[in-house]
Parts: structure tokens; C-alpha cells; sequence
């Protein structure tokens, strides 16, 4: 269990970036026990919301002090805080020495004692009502005649907005705090008397009324269930709680209530509710304290819903907590989820604020939701059918003419620039396939074809089957494809044809069943066909819409998990799929235990570019599951429920520093991480079928869920795996079970033996089997010779090695060299032999190895590099230039076509496809945020180039290379695939050198990262052509930076170079490239040409200098 934290502790939120101390020494403030969140000691106020039905409005605030607070929009109601007095001494409960705090689904609790009350052990719990307001029960025990309870309720002010000022976490965006010390000011607001100025308070018999002023809408009103003295007190009087309970109504008037306590045992409750009031209603009429308390319990042990038993008390603990958001997010009025908890609690389609409703069996939620949107789609429009960048967004998105606000648009919020739809219904498609509901069906599938109409004439408008994504993901803030087919609509768009086939099927119309089948396969090939990376094994971000129809490789995790979540990968793919994750992409291992991961590498990175999101940690985590990964995916999933749920300011919270407390993706995706990944159930009841898939840690022994759609139970007992399953919805079931061991003697299923088939799994065996329709199944799985999992290996080796791979258990009886990595392979036992091809990079190999009777993969986890090949090209771009070294320096006046000063002051306006598109602003800068930012491209100015340039008139780098002075109006040879520049410039030499520099300028973006932006070629006058290309951030970066974030070693080393490619600062916001060549040595050098081979950028040559070495 947890000491009480140190006020020195390194403190750190979801979303932040860890600093080497935190992963040096970060430790969890919380714990679990049981099904209770638990933290001794602990400093915070107003740190654990607590939620009222969401039409109110109303948060309770509690946290790891005992004291509450309760607000309801447009105000802050007051405080309520209880003191046990004994011969006129006494302190408030939250000045209490030892104080633990016990938070449990939407409830809680704080544990006390304090040497001023030796023998006195009190516990307050609070509860949130349905209505904005709480009800309080106070336990005491070891009370003496004549002690007392003193508490007060007071400090109502009026807020904006409650629930985003008083967010424990929330910093804001776009400016995130990504760095430093996240603490906000309300987590040390206890009792603040100066709020009292100007409350008008009123006592009626044993109730009270509160209002923030006398006009106030709203008024605070509750008593307790004790009878006692109950008057207005002078909160300046409230550091000391006799003081208060004797002092009167004055300038600062707060409520007070004194109750005389029975001896040794007795127990108190409270209540408080935030009515709507006319302002002359004086009169306060609060309800039953105990009914209230009591209701309130009951209700929330009504929601939590699910529950799981598991080796990860953690876990258990996570989940309960997670049925309280789930339920905090819903609105009964206007039936819709809403974006978040506390920050962001608006209507909103987007994004994963439904999953987590369908996996705890709110389905009726779900399907009310669907009916409120759909009563909301565009039925018919025959104006808007063709694409309309909007001018007043700097022609970055669709303007309200475009195809995009026509037929099958979803238009709940009119204007609103997301494509939040697309993920709404893979959503509401999930939880239908999970109940066959017909009225579902009935809300579900004219609004599906209209949808996907939508999608395929907006997104796929040449009708190749890959899909544009178009701001449809929760991190796509600053994010675009600019008319590219990519991953994420595409895998949308396969499952929701595969659910319109489902469904006309099931309405007996056989012709549109197969239309949609047949488009579905044609989506999936496509993505196969031009996405997958065969070589690298994962599927790219985007191939360009126009320019050169390159596939960008630099994919983020969303490319990855999409399609694997869709169904549309092979097991196989999915492997090297989610292998890219670990390899590409950051993995930051926490140091109490778990892993994180980066979603992309793009930098520079405003929000949202490169920004770490519980649910999309959870979505991985799914992936893993999915793919019989479990330890793997335990990883992701602990690591982001401890960081948030356990190590963040909040107990029980699935936050994040940008978004908020309890951020509604954060906790859905939570939901179906832990039901749909780690338990593997995933029913398909249109079709008749369930699927149950468990991804346990190999390690666990027993596992068990229950929610209102089925339980699963789970125990391994000495050579016997036992699994129980109860269904509210009989079906046909698909077991797949993983084993590790030598043989399984027999399966049976109820007592019976049952036919069943065996396949290599990752790291252990498969037991695939099928069952007829039922609604419980006992199946026992008996095996002998139990073995470990064989974990994969990680070997780095080099190009021309001869490589030996071991298995862990068994001998190999085949193998799957996935990417080409290994020649002249043979088998010897349990040993794969081979030499390392020609491939650097990071591959994988799976080695089949037969243990007893049973096979499973073993995987290989290979990082070939090629030392020799480096070692030429880094000779090839020398960094500094000898100090006597030998220079022709070359005036480009002639060549120069433009001011790099300007490069964001034109107009780019072609090409510009009139395809629903999300692409960059006209002024060659802007993402399609900014705009509304209000973020404006910087001013370039050439500044430093007059104490740049030496006596002779050259301009001399940091490097020592000199290169000729540019005129200050046409300074640049630009080059870029706008029509605004030519695509390519040559500059004739014909000279022989040793080396070529060349200074550099222009723009880029992340998301051309990793690719060719530009190239130089070198051509000789013998016909050898050599070939420099740009490719940022490894050789080139923007002239300035972008989106007021630039390059940055402290948050983005692992997608940065190891050290900065060479460069010099010309002026304000203007970085030049210093890039060089070692050319054949006496060689003519005929000519240099510079050619754009990116969408987007604009790249231009400076100047140009040949150096000899010297005699």
C-alpha cells in the first residue's frame, strides 16, 4: 500500500512529456483495494469530480482532502466541510493528520484521525444526486459526552464555466502545457471566505438556502438529518471551526450548523441540492438527507455495472471507476453522449464516447443516441454535390457550398468543420452487432446507406477504394491528407458496407447485400494492394493525390490499428503492423510499470500532432488483443490506466492535460480495451455468432467479468484450463484459447468431449473450436506438459552476418521470413540458421516450433544495420569544411525567381483538386487550424546576414563555408509543385571539385516527414547522375517554425536526427540548410539541379560553392 507522498514529488499528467527525472523516480499517488481507488496523505482539493446526471448540470467536487464542493452551471454553490469539536478545540476534517481517501464509481469516502481526537476515528462519504447537488454521511466512533459537529456550507460565487475552470487538469489547448509543473491553483482552494462577499444566506428552522448574489438564478439548499443549532456565521471566522460556530452574520456571511453528538457511536447526514429559484423565493425546501443518501448509493451501485476479478486489483478498481464516467457523460434530455466529463462537456458528435456504453449493455443509450442523430442527417440536397474549399478558412477545408455538408451529413451542429460521423457510426454498427436490435436496425440502416454514400462521393471521388481522411479521428487537430487515400476512412468505411451487406441481407434484399459486399472487398484490396508496405511490413499514411502518387511511409498508429480493429488484416499483417508500432514509434517504458506509445513522429508538433491520448493507448491495446498479443497489449493498457487513473492528480481519472478530466474517448476506449480485448468477447448477433477470443497475461491464473450481456470466468487449475460463459442472447460461439504446453489430452464442453483444431498462435497455441447455439458453455480444456509462453527475441545483427536463432521450447519445423531478411536458410533442432540479406531495417521472422504434439510461432524481432553503408554515406555529406581549403563561390542572381521573405505571402492556389479535401492554407503554412487560432505565418526577415558576411562580401556559415552574397529582393531559387514556382531549376558548372555546398531554404510540414521532399542531382559531364534527396527532419528542415513550435530535442529526440543537420540562421524565422556533396574525384561537375518532389512545400537553392581540398 501507499506511504503518503512527498511534497518534493516529480508530478507529471497524461499528455505531458516525461522528463528523465519522472521516469527515474515517478510512483503511483493511488492504489487499489478491492474495487476502491485508494490514497493515504495525499495534498489535493477539489481533485476527484464526481458527476450528476449530466441535464443538471451539476459536479461535486471531492478529493484526496475531505472537503466538497458543488457546482452547477453558471456558479460555484459553496463548500461543505465538518469538524468534530471536543472542550472547544477542534480542526476541520481536512486538516486532519491522517487521512485516507477511498474513491469507488462515483462515490467517496475519506477515513480519519488526528491526535487533537485521540480515540476518534471518523468516516465521511459523499455521493452525488441525480439533481446538481450531494448528500454526506458522517460515521464517528470513540465519542465522548459533549463532543460536537461543526460544519458550514459557503463561498458561492458565479463561473462561466464550472466545469472547465474547476477541470483538476485541464491546461487548455492549443497552448498545452506539455512540460513543467501541471498543479492548477483550484487543487489547493479549500475554504475561501473572500467568495462570501455578497452571498445572501437565509436559515429556515434546520435548512439553509445559499445563493452567490441576491439575483442569482440558482440557489444552494440542504440541511442535515440531525436537529442542532443552524445560523450565518462570519466566514472570516472559518480557519477555526469554534470560532466559526460562534461567531454571527457579518460582511462574510456563511451557513453553520452546530450538532450536540451521542457518545461513543453516531452518524449524521447531510444534504445539499442547486435548485433553479426565482430570485424572490427565499424559502429553502431541500429533501430527506438519508432518502437522499441512501438513493444516491443505491443508484450508483446500480451503475456500476460491470465487474471484473482479476490478478490486477488496479484493473478492478479502473473498471468500476470507468461505469461512473460512462454513466457521467450521458445526457437523458437531447440523448446524446457528450465530449467530456468536466472540460469539453458539450454535445458533440465525436469521438469514442460510445463504446464504452455498448460494452457495459447501455444499448438502449446507444440506440436512443442513433436516433437523435439520424432524425439530424441530410436527407436530400441538390445544390451542394461537389467539393468547395472555403476561402474564409485560407481554403484549408470544405466551406458550407461543398458536397460535404449535403446528403447523409449528420449536421447536429451546423458549421462544425470535423468529420465526427464516421467514427459515430462504426460505433453505433458495433453496438447493433451486438444486440440485432431490429428497431436498432430500423433507426440504423437508411441513415448507414445514406452515410456511406456520403463517404464514397466526398472521400473516394475517383473511386479506387481508398478513402481520404478527413479530420475523423480524436488527434487530427493540424492534421491533413491533402486529397491522399489513406487508412482511417477506409477501414470505416470496409465495416460499415460489411454491416449494410449484414443488413440487407436480413431484409431480404439480395442485390444491395451484394453491392455492399463487393464494395467492402474492393476497399480491402485497395488498402492491401497500394497501403501495405510489404518491405517494412505496415501500412502507410497516404498515397498523394496528385504530384508523383508516392506512398508516405511515415504512418502513424491510427494507419496500423484501424485495420486491425476492422478486421481487414491477416494475423500475420497484424503482427508487423503492430511491430512497427514498437520499432517506428516512441515507447516510453513508465517506470511503476507499463509502456506508452507516441502516435506519430511529426514534428513540429502543436496540438494535436504529436500528442499522447489515453484512448488512443487503449485502441492500441485493443490491437494487441485482438491479435493474441496479451502481454503486449497488458503492457499498453496497464501503463495508460496506471499513468492516469493511478499516478495522475485524479484517482480513478481517464484524463488528459489538453483535454480534460475524465475526457469521454479516454474511458469508452478503456471499456472495450478491457471487455472486447483483454476478455475477447465480441458478439456478432446478426449473424447468430459470438466470438470469445481471452488475451489474458499469460501469467494470470484466473480471471472473471460480468456484465449485462454475458459473463466470463476463467481459472487454471494444476493442468486444467476452465472457462465458464453465461450469454442474455444465445448464440453460436467461436472459442479461440491460447495454451502453452505440450499437449492437450481432451477438450470438453459441458461435460462432453468436443471436436477442436489447433494453430500456431504468437508465443503459444491456438484451440480454435465451435459450439451450436447456447446461452452457457462449460468448457474444459485438459493439458499435460505445461509450458512457458516463448516470449519474442530481440536480436540486432548486421548486413553479411551469419545469423543463429534459438527457440525457446520445442524444435522448428518451418518458418516465415516476412520480409526477406535472411538467405541460405536451414534448420538444425531447434535452431534457424541463415546470413542477413542486403535490408537494413527492422524486420520480422517467425520460427514454427513443435513442442510435444502442439506448434506455436516463435518471433523474431530483427534490427539489421548496414555499418559499412552508413559510414560511406555519412563521408559522402561532410559536416565542416577544412579551414585552407580552396573556393569557387557562384552567383545565382540569374537563377534567383523569388524573396524568401515572401514564401508565405503568396497565393497557392493550384493545384488544388476540387475534391472534399483537407489540405494546406493558401498561404503555403497554415494547417486547417490555425485559421481559427487565429495563428498567422511568421515574418521572415534576413537580419543576420550582414554580420554574416566577410570583408570580401561572402557570407561565411558556422562550418566555414563561404558562399557567394544573394541581392535582398531576389535571394532564392524556389522550386515546388504549386504552379507558383517552377518544379525544378538547374545551375550549369562544369567544374571539377571535391565537394559541393549548397545553402538551402523552405518549407516543409509534418506531414511530408520522411519522404523526399526535394532532390539535388548531380550531373556529371560523363553521364553519372548522383542523387541528393531532402527528407525532413533527417537533412532538412522548415525555414522557421511552425504553428509557434519549432524542432525540439527535449520533447521530440526520437524522431529527430541525432544531432541537427547543418544550418545557419540568416534572420528572423529564416534557417538556411548548409548541405554538401563529396563529388567523384576529378570529375567535371556539369551541372546541379534542384527538383520538388513533395506536395506542399516550396524549396529553394541560395547559393552554390565548390571547394577544393587544399594543395
Amino acid at each position: 500500500m501507499l506511504e503518503p507522498r512527498k511534497p518534493t514529488e516529480t508530478w507529471r499528467e497524461p499528455g505531458q512529456i516525461p522528463d528523465a527525472a519522472y521516469l527515474r523516480s515517478g510512483t503511483l499517488r493511488y492504489d487499489a483495494e478491492g474495487r476502491e481507488i485508494v490514497g493515504r496523505g495525499g495534498t489535493g482539493f477539489n481533485n476527484r469530480p464526481l458527476y450528476c446526471d449530466l441535464n443538471s448540470e451539476g459536479v461535486v467536487l471531492a478529493g484526496d482532502r475531505p472537503l466538497v464542493r458543488l457546482l452547477a452551471q453558471p456558479y460555484v454553490h459553496g463548500v461543505f466541510t465538518v469538524a468534530i469539536v471536543r472542550g472547544g478545540k477542534g480542526r476541520w476534517f481536512h486538516e486532519y493528520t491522517t487521512r485516507e481517501c477511498r474513491y469507488r464509481c462515483g462515490r467517496m469516502s475519506w477515513r480519519l484521525s488526528d491526535p487533537l481526537l485521540r480515540g476518534v476515528s471518523a468516516t465521511l462519504e459523499v455521493v452525488p444526486l441525480r439533481a446538481a447537488g450531494f448528500a454526506v454521511r458522517l460515521q464517528a466512533s470513540g465519542l465522548l459526552d459533549g463532543d460536537r459537529a461543526v460544519w458550514s456550507f459557503g463561498g458561492a460565487k458565479q463561473e462561466a464555466n464550472p466545469r472547465e475552470a474547476w477541470d483538476p487538469i485541464m491546461c487548455g489547448n492549443p497552448h498545452v502545457r506539455k512540460t513543467g509543473d501541471p498543479r492548477k491553483p483550484q487543487r489547493a482552494c479549500g475554504i475561501a471566505p473572500e467568495w462570501c462577499s455578497g452571498n445572501e444566506a437565509v436559515v429556515s428552522g434546520q435548512a439553509f438556502g445559499l445563493r452567490a448574489t441576491s439575483g442569482a438564478t440558482r440557489m444552494a439548499q440542504g440541511r442535515a438529518d440531525r436537529s442542532g443549532r443552524l445560523h450565518i456565521a462570519d466566514a472570516s471566522a472559518s480557519a477555526d471551526p469554534s470560532a466559526l460556530a460562534q461567531s454571527t452574520a457579518a460582511a462574510l456571511p456563511t451557513i453553520c450548523g452546530v450538532i450536540e453528538l451521542r457518545s461513543v457511536n453516531d452518524e449524521i447526514h447531510w444534504v445539499v441540492e442547486a435548485t433553479e429559484s426565482d430570485v424572490k423565493e427565499t424559502t429553502p425546501h431541500p429533501g430527506d438527507p438519508l432518502k437522499a443518501f441512501e438513493g444516491a448509493k443505491a443508484y450508483l451501485a446500480g451503475i456500476e455495472r460491470v465487474q471484473t476479478d482479476t490478478p490486477d486489483h488496479r484493473l478492478d478498481a479502473a473498471v468500476a471507476a470507468a461505469c461512473h464516467l460512462i454513466d457521467g457523460n450521458w445526457q437523458r434530455e437531447s440523448p446524446l453522449f457528450r465530449h467530456g466529463c468536466m472540460a469539453y462537456a458539450i454535445p458533440f458528435l465525436g469521438w469514442r464516447v460510445l463504446g464504452g456504453a455498448t460494452v457495459f449493455g447501455w444499448h438502449d443509450r446507444i440506440r436512443s443516441t442513433a436516433a437523435h442523430y439520424a432524425a439530424r442527417q441530410i436527407k436530400n440536397d441538390e445544390e451542394r454535390t461537389h467539393g468547395h474549399a472555403d476561402e474564409s478558412v485560407r481554403l484549408c477545408h470544405e466551406g458550407p457550398q461543398s458536397r460535404f455538408w449535403g446528403r447523409g451529413r449528420l449536421a447536429p451542429n451546423p458549421g462544425h468543420m470535423y468529420n465526427t460521423q464516421t467514427q459515430f457510426f462504426d460505433q453505433v454498427v458495433r453496438d447493433w452487432r451486438w444486440t440485432a436490435d431490429p428497431e436498432m436496425e430500423a433507426i440504423l440502416r437508411p441513415a448507414l446507406e445514406l452515410h456511406l454514400e456520403w463517404a464514397r462521393e466526398c472521400f473516394d471521388p475517383d473511386d479506387d477504394g481508398l478513402y481520404e481522411s478527413y479530420i475523423n479521428t480524436l488527434p487530427t487537430d493540424s492534421i491533413w491528407y491533402n486529397g491522399g487515400g489513406s487508412v482511417e476512412e477506409s477501414a470505416y468505411a470496409y465495416s460499415g458496407h460489411q454491416a449494410a451487406a449484414d443488413m440487407a441481407r436480413r431484409a431480404g434484399d439480395a442485390e444491395a447485400a451484394e453491392r455492399h459486399r463487393a464494395r467492402a472487398a474492393k476497399i480491402q484490396k485497395a488498402l492491401r494492394d497500394v497501403l501495405w508496405l510489404k518491405d517494412r511490413g505496415h501500412f502507410g499514411l497516404y498515397v498523394e493525390q496528385g504530384g508523383h502518387r508516392r506512398v508516405h511511409a511515415d504512418a502513424w498508429v491510427h494507419s496500423e490499428i484501424l485495420p486491425i480493429d476492422a478486421g481487414m488484416t491477416t494475423t500475420e499483417e497484424a503482427l508487423q503492423a503492430l511491430y512497427y508500432t514498437e520499432w517506428a514509434l516512441e515507447r516510453i517504458r513508465l517506470p511503476f510499470g507499463g509502456v506508452l506509445c507516441q502516435p506519430s513522429n511529426w514534428t513540429p508538433s502543436p496540438w494535436s500532432v504529436r500528442d499522447i491520448f489515453g484512448g488512443d493507448l487503449f485502441h492500441l491495446a485493443l490491437a494487441y488483443f485482438r491479435t493474441g498479443l496479451g502481454d503486449e497489449g497488458w503492457d499498453v493498457l496497464s501503463g495508460a490506466m496506471l499513468e492516469s487513473a493511478y499516478a495522475g492528480a485524479v484517482p480513478g481519472g481517464f484524463s488528459h492535460i489538453g483535454a480534460g478530466t475524465d475526457f469521454a474517448d479516454n474511458p469508452h476506449m478503456f471499456a472495450r480495451s478491457v471487455v472486447e480485448g483483454l476478455f475477447g468477447f465480441e458478439p456478432d448477433y446478426p449473424n447468430g455468432a459470438v466470438a470469445v477470443r481471452p488475451s489474458f497475461p499469460l501469467e494470470w491464473p484466473a480471471a472473471s467479468i460480468q456484465t449485462p450481456d454475458f459473463s466470463l470466468d476463467y481459472r487454471q487449475v494444476d493442468d486444467t484450463d476452465r472457462y465458464r460463459l453465461t450469454l442474455t442472447q444465445s448464440a453460436g460461439v467461436r472459442f479461440r484459447i491460447p495454451v502453452c504446453a505440450e499437449c492437450v489430452r481432451q477438450v470438453t464442453l459441458a461435460g462432453q468431449a468436443i471436436a477442436w483444431q489447433a494453430e500456431p498462435g504468437f508465443g503459444c497455441t491456438w484451440i480454435s473450436l465451435q459450439t451450436s447455439t447456447l446461452a452457457t458453455a462449460e468448457l474444459t480444456v485438459e493439458l499435460s506438459g505445461r509450458l512457458p509462453r516463448s516470449v519474442p527475441v530481440a536480436v540486432d545483427a548486421r548486413v553479411g552476418e551469419s545469423m543463429c536463432l534459438r527457440v525457446d521450447h520445442g524444435v522448428v519445423e518451418r518458418w516465415r521470413d516476412l520480409h526477406g531478411v535472411l538467405a541460405n536458410v536451414h534448420v538444425d533442432g531447434a535452431v534457424l540458421r541463415g546470413t542477413v540479406a542486403q535490408k537494413p531495417g527492422h524486420h520480422l521472422v517467425l520460427a514454427e516450433c513443435r513442442c510435444g504434439e502442439l506448434a506455436r510461432w516463435q518471433t523474431f524481432k530483427l534490427h539489421v544495420t548496414d555499418p559499412e553503408a552508413e559510414s560511406q554515406r555519412s563521408a559522402k555529406t561532410p559536416c565542416e569544411a577544412p579551414k585552407n581549403a580552396v573556393w569557387e563561390c557562384f552567383d545565382l542572381a540569374v537563377h534567383c525567381n523569388g524573396d524568401v521573405r515572401t514564401i508565405f505571402k503568396q497565393q497557392y492556389l493550384s493545384p488544388r483538386p476540387p475534391t472534399c479535401s483537407v489540405r494546406l492554407g493558401v498561404d503555403g503554412y497554415s494547417a486547417w487550424t490555425f485559421p481559427y487560432w487565429k495563428w498567422q505565418p511568421p515574418e521572415i526577415d534576413l537580419s543576420r546576414v550582414q554580420e554574416l558576411t566577410a570583408a570580401d562580401g561572402r557570407i561565411v556559415t558556422p562550418h566555414g563555408v563561404p558562399f557567394w552574397s544573394f541581392a535582398e529582393d531576389r535571394n532564392i531559387a524556389f522550386t515546388s509543385l504549386w504552379d507558383n514556382w517552377p518544379q525544378s531549376i538547374t545551375v550549369p558548372l562544369e567544374r571539377a571539385a571535391d565537394v559541393i555546398w549548397l545553402l538551402v531554404c523552405g518549407s516543409t510540414f509534418p506531414m511530408q516527414l520522411r519522404i523526399a521532399n526535394a532532390e539535388f542531382r548531380f550531373a556529371y559531364a560523363d553521364g553519372v547522375v548522383e542523387t541528393l534527396p531532402l527528407v525532413p527532419p533527417l537533412n532538412f528542415w522548415c525555414l522557421s517554425p511552425w504553428g509557434g513550435k519549432d524542432y525540439s530535442y527535449a520533447t521530440d529526440a526520437f524522431c529527430l536526427p541525432i544531432a541537427p543537420p547543418p544550418q545557419v540562421q540568416l534572420g528572423n524565422n529564416c534557417r538556411a540548410m548548409v548541405l554538401s556533396w563529396k563529388l567523384r574525384r576529378d570529375k567535371i561537375l556539369e551541372s546541379v539541379t534542384l527538383e520538388a518532389l513533395s506536395q506542399d512545400v516550396v524549396i529553394g537553392l541560395m547559393s552554390v560553392s565548390l571547394m577544393m581540398s587544399p594543395p
